[in-house]
């Protein structure tokens, strides 16, 4: 061994015991001795992560700069923490000084936020099996739910992209009682539940879970936003639009698509209620939590992660549709509602409670996860984690 590798190692350790953190029992989850020789070649796999050195007890998701930033001031974020996988333009991981809260930002759109939390649940120096996640995002908000500012916490999401489009000009004389572009997947029309799925066009998560973050985020003083943000919001009808920032449960749809307008807002709100047999509200637009939430599910089946301890969070920085006085071009080319400083603000507002509960309460409550733990059901429209989704339909292809 060279004398330069032996000064390396050196410095590893000495890093490492610089800071120490709370010793760790063996983590026994889905480890498994042996493989039994199943007489076949189906050969699985069984994962485990004994040897984790990070088991933080909250993880914050962040999808872009704007999102990260907040928690980076709030909060003591002094490690820094690079793993294979993550976005090239986010690579870094940070913690806190005990390595109890962590905070990633997968990059925006689906693709990135998948690759991401994949690179982080699979890597092996975290064992997440008990850590809850905070998905902490702006997005854009229906008027008739939410406003500038507004806080919304979801049950249920919806990936709203998966459908056969066609162009206005290509469907209207032959289709005029259509009232968009879009059609579910092995339909033809607009009012029939998706012949077919690709299994990630609903989640739904834990309710009481939800439940609890939107009651500690209500006792919360939220930023109720700037002048130009309360004059916008009086060119609506809404109560909800016209009102101060608050809290709400809601629901969130996912789209690599930014669209507005009302013709698309409405179309979206009835798919909603539609892919979720009516039990969703439609109130908040965003591009990757569909992609997060298919990785979470994944890893639980493994024993990697608690899909029952993920937190849908979304504040709003626009309208996802113009005020009566404006077209939709008009609203989404020049708007001047006042910018996204509040929804930005409400992110850590919003967000800091239940983090701080569950960090608080670990031992008696949050640890062994059982006076929050789901009454609903929980997970993917493919009943992938077990149980009967209150959502769907009795059968349908799988694409």
């Amino acid at each position: 061994m060279r004398f330069t590798t032996l000064v390396s190692l050196a410095a590893t350790f000495t890093s490492i015991l610089s800071f120490p953190i709370e010793k760790r029992a063996i983590n026994v989850t889905a480890i498994a001795e042996e493989i039994p020789d199943s007489g076949d070649d189906d050969i699985q796999t069984s994962y485990g992560k004994p040897f984790a050195v990070y088991q933080p007890k909250a993880f914050i998701v962040s999808m872009f700069e704007l999102e990260r930033d907040p928690w980076l001031k709030a909060m003591d974020f002094v490690h820094n923490i690079t793993i294979p996988g993550l976005s090239p333009v986010y690579p870094t991981l940070h913690c806190t000084t005990n390595y109890t809260i962590c905070q990633i930002t997968t990059g925006e759109g689906e693709i990135n936020a998948a690759a991401s939390i994949s690179a982080l649940t699979l890597n092996p120096l975290f064992d997440l099996t008990k850590t809850y996640f905070l998905i902490a995002g702006i997005a854009g908000g229906e008027p008739e739910y939410t406003t500038l500012g507004g806080v919304t916490f979801a049950k249920f999401a919806v990936q709203v992209g998966l459908e056969y489009q066609f162009a206005y000009e290509d469907y209207i004389e032959t289709e005029s009682n259509w009232t968009s572009g879009y059609v579910p997947y092995g339909t033809e029309d607009q009012d029939t539940y998706p012949g077919n799925v690709y299994g990630t066009e609903v989640f739904e998560v834990n309710e009481k879970l939800r439940d609890r973050a939107a009651f500690l985020a209500s006792n919360a003083t939220l930023n109720n936003g700037n002048t130009l943000n309360k004059k916008f919001r009086k060119l609506y009808n809404e109560t909800a639009a016209r009102g101060d920032a608050k809290v709400v449960k809601c629901d969130v749809l996912t789209s690599d698509n930014y669209f507005t307008g009302n013709v698309l807002n409405d179309y979206f709100s009835e798919l909603t209620k539609l892919m979720t047999n009516g039990s969703a509200t439609y109130c908040s637009t965003a591009q990757e939590d569909n992609a997060s939430l298919e990785v979470f599910t994944r890893l639980d089946k493994y024993g990697l992660v608690d899909f029952d301890r993920v937190i849908v969070m979304r504040t709003i920085s626009d309208f996802s549709r113009p005020p009566p006085s404006m077209s939709a071009t008009d609203y989404f080319f020049n708007r001047t509602d006042g910018g996204i400083e509040a929804s930005l603000d409400n992110l850590v507002i919003a967000g800091t409670p239940i983090i701080h509960d569950i960090l608080h309460n670990w031992e008696t409550v949050y640890e062994k996860g059982q006076k929050y733990s789901s009454k609903n059901y929980v997970g993917d429209i493919l009943n992938t984690l077990g149980g009967t989704p209150d959502f769907g339909k009795s059968s349908f292809d799988i694409a």
